[in-house]
């Protein structure tokens, strides 16, 4: 006979007891978890938490370390008494062990503190060991911080539709603020809506918006982009009502190459519904100068006017 292995949750179920509900929020027009517990599991994978945090954070996590380490070294010096020459009454006190470790760990050299008896001299040897692996762990953490390669894309706050060639438009505008080249940049738009099926069960689906231009060789100024609500659209025959109703978001992702640092650079948006204005444009950025030709006015990146009123078809 066969014995096929459970998942925990399948387990859980045959044996009768309830699996707790994971809790879920809404975050970039995608639900994720929400779990006490997650916080915790990422310190399984300090790498990408040290990746993850700001560079205060970053600083903050070291130096506690620092301190911690040196305690815990401390200690460990501490419960020989006589094992460090040098120090200034009959026995170690614990700031003497303390600075004793950390003259240890950074290599500092001893002066009128050494270790004198073989334990001590042990936990010299596998302070010094932890050291190397240390330093070497915090410098390339502090290098992949630095090689990496972010995104400063600017998105518009708000995404509208009207009228454009004879079709209703959805657009939004994409700006790049470092004002270096992006090489080869590609945005992806999807709509993100609650969906039940016929059998009724409710889905949260993703599906994909076909722009009238989703990629540039180069990137450098503004792009607006567009999607055009004909038959095809995932917003065909909805109606705004009808989008707020299915928690609807248009959700962006936006790829390209690091002119300066040859590495990719990734950034993503999500406009709720609530932020679509139905029947308003953005107002032109390029002005005509009185016989000096066009000028580019990033001021009116967010700035949106009325202009006839028109709904998904």
């Amino acid at each position: 006979m066969t014995v096929r292995s459970m998942a925990p949750w399948q387990q859980a179920s045959a044996e009768g007891d309830r699996v707790p509900p994971v809790r879920l929020q809404k975050h970039g027009g995608i639900f994720s978890s929400v779990n006490p517990a997650d916080w915790m599991r990422q310190w399984r994978y300090p790498n990408h938490l040290m990746l993850a945090v700001p560079w205060p954070v970053f600083f903050a996590l070291i130096a506690v370390g620092y301190v911690l380490l040196h305690l815990v070294f401390a200690a460990l010096y501490w419960l020989d008494p006589h094992g460090i020459s040098g120090v200034a009454g009959p026995a170690t006190s614990f700031l003497e062990a303390f600075f004793f470790s950390v003259h240890t760990l950074g290599a500092i050299g001893y002066g009128a503190l050494y270790p004198s008896s073989l334990f001590t001299n042990l936990i010299v040897t596998i302070e010094s060991l932890v050291g190397l692996i240390l330093i070497a762990l915090i410098t390339g953490s502090t290098f992949s911080r630095f090689s990496r390669s972010t995104a400063r894309i600017l998105f518009s706050d708000v995404a509208t539709v009207h009228a454009y060639n004879g079709l209703p438009t959805l657009m939004f505008r994409v700006a790049n603020e470092r004002r270096k080249t992006i090489l080869d940049a590609k945005i992806r738009t999807y709509l993100a809506i609650d969906e039940r099926t016929s059998e009724g069960h409710r889905m949260r689906r993703l599906h994909p918006m076909t722009l009238n231009r989703d990629c540039a060789p180069l990137f450098l100024l503004t792009w607006t982009v567009m999607h055009a609500i004909d038959q095809h659209s995932p917003l065909h025959r909805l109606t705004p009502q009808e989008l707020t109703a299915s928690q609807a978001d248009i959700v962006i992702s936006f790829s390209g190459i690091d002119e300066t640092l040859e590495r990719p650079i990734h950034a993503h948006h999500n406009y709720p519904i609530a932020q679509v204005l139905f029947g308003e444009r953005f107002v032109d950025m390029m002005e005509e100068q009185d016989g000096e030709g066009q000028s580019f006015d990033f001021a009116n990146f967010n700035r949106t006017s009325i202009c006839p009123s028109v709904e998904p078809s």
